[in-house]
């Protein structure tokens, strides 16, 4: 595997590099026009029907970031649009399907938030007229308020969507579905995509003392008027529950467990054992070193996550040993990784696509590109510290994409 030096290296010979400006600046912030001819115009050029902040998903993120920071450079634009994670994403969706066969797809993202992962993926897939009539998407939200944004997102208007209704994507063929329990889905082939599903499952938090484990329960000070940790004076339901999996941690003093993400866990792998495809987990973690992950953030800085409850996000990162130990109590799936996104984004081409995405570009463009992807697979940033698992029905003869070997 490339190191950051190696691939920069790589990445730079490659490039064909153009030494001439291809655009005159501008000091204003009018509109200018990029063609090489004001008077070349063509029918094609006008007749382009333009997406709004309304309508898609991107133009909406980036709307939101020019209006914080100011236009952005062109280089900026074509990162967000085509080197991302989320377009690589898509890629492993359709790698994972066609290389089962290319049958009836079911394609489920698990948390999808504001709806924005999915809408990437679907602007990927009918980019590429990739399986239209046979797809089918579903959208697992318990929230209505998250519901609605979702159809904000995908559809451009707001309403209220009613769980396992039909819906059609526009300009496709697309079927999409709100549900709300996983056996709501059709028994088709399953690709499951879970980015940033886990960390927010509530977790319990137990600390290792003279006297074994206690679970750290949150207690209220009269004196400061505080919210504060304490530690359980005598067993809890949890610490009872877990009792034989916490004496045999030698090397831990705290230990961070979620009984929900196990249970999704299996619900996930009982749909895979069924029906087959795979799932796709994405998220902050570690294999079983980390102790004490549970923290609040406001404004992208760490802050106690007791300190101003509702107003802050809190979260803990995935304990990926747990879901795998978890998930391997069902029968018939078989795990992969964990891998570093480092690993697996280079492992789905994230350097071949940089150097594609480079070529005739100006100098600055292209460090800007280098940059991202940099940002992307660098140790110091998400490179690391992001960890992608991956279960499929044991039938698959074929590796995942992005994967090496079974766990």
């Amino acid at each position: 595997m490339f190191s950051i030096r190696q691939f920069s290296y790589v990445f730079l010979q490659r490039i064909y590099c153009s030494s001439s400006n291809r655009y005159q600046s501008s000091t204003t912030n009018h509109p200018v026009n990029s063609s090489s001819s004001n008077d070349k115009k063509n029918s094609s050029t006008n007749s382009t029907v333009w997406a709004t902040s309304d309508t898609n998903g991107l133009v909406k993120q980036l709307s939101a970031r020019i209006k914080s920071g100011g236009p952005i450079t062109v280089a900026e634009f074509m990162r967000e649009s085509l080197l991302n994670p989320k377009y690589l994403l898509a890629v492993w969706v359709m790698y994972e399907h066609s290389a089962n066969g290319n049958n009836p797809m079911q394609l489920v993202e698990l948390g999808p938030g504001r709806g924005t992962l999915m809408n990437d993926i679907i602007r990927v897939l009918k980019k590429r007229n990739y399986s239209d009539k046979n797809t089918f998407i579903a959208l697992y939200e318990a929230s209505p308020l998250m519901r609605r944004r979702q159809a904000e997102t995908l559809f451009g208007r707001s309403f209220d969507p009613f769980i396992t209704h039909d819906y059609r994507i526009p300009n496709s063929n697309y079927s999409l579905v709100w549900i709300d329990d996983l056996k709501q889905l059709k028994s088709y082939n399953t690709y499951f995509i879970a980015n940033e599903l886990f960390d927010a499952y509530p977790i319990h938090k137990f600390q290792k003392t003279a006297q074994g484990w206690k679970e750290v329960m949150i207690d209220w000070n009269p004196i400061t008027k505080q919210l504060q940790y304490v530690l359980s004076p005598r067993q809890t339901t949890m610490s009872q529950l877990y009792q034989n999996f916490l004496s045999n941690i030698e090397e831990r003093q705290h230990v961070e467990i979620s009984p929900q993400r196990s249970v999704m866990m299996q619900n996930i792998c009982k749909h895979v054992k069924t029906h087959g495809g795979s799932a796709l987990i994405g998220d902050y973690g570690h294999w079983g070193e980390k102790e004490d992950t549970f923290r609040g953030f406001r404004k992208h800085e760490v802050v106690d996550a007791l300190s101003d409850p509702g107003n802050i996000d809190i979260t803990a990162d995935v304990d990926f040993e747990e879901l795998a130990l978890s998930g391997t109590q069902i029968s018939n799936v078989q795990f992969y990784g964990p891998i570093s996104q480092r690993n697996f984004l280079y492992n789905l081409g994230i350097d071949i696509r940089a150097t594609t995405l480079a070529r005739d570009k100006t100098p600055e463009e292209q460090k800007e590109i280098l940059s991202a992807v940099e940002k992307l697979v660098s140790p110091n940033h998400m490179g690391e510290r992001f960890i992608y698992l991956c279960v499929q029905n044991e039938n698959n003869k074929k590796t995942p994409a992005g994967f090496s070997s079974p766990y």
